[in-house]
């Protein structure tokens, strides 16, 4: 089971599909989510950095999803194969 929701990338994923979160979308917003599904313990900022580097990084583990993209000063956005109501 995951430690938060259905695992954090994935969680991050439905709400910028739900439209709670705009892209691009940095870890401040990442924080927003934690905080307003009221997860205790909270990830610490180390692990959400790595949870949206390792999800946009080629070089990462083949197994890990890649769901989305880095542009660059810390903002990220979604791949479009995971855009959508499927998604949510």
């Amino acid at each position: 089971m995951a430690k938060y929701g259905r695992g954090l990338n994935r969680e991050m994923v439905a709400a910028v599909n739900l439209g709670l979160i705009s892209e691009p979308f940095s870890t401040k917003e990442v924080r927003r989510l934690i905080n307003n599904k009221g997860w205790s313990p909270e990830p610490t900022d180390n692990y959400i950095n790595v949870a949206l580097v390792n999800g946009s990084s080629g070089r990462h583990s083949y197994t890990y999803k890649k769901y989305f993209v880095s542009i660059g000063d810390g903002l990220y956005k979604l791949r479009d194969q995971f855009k959508g109501a499927e998604w949510i």
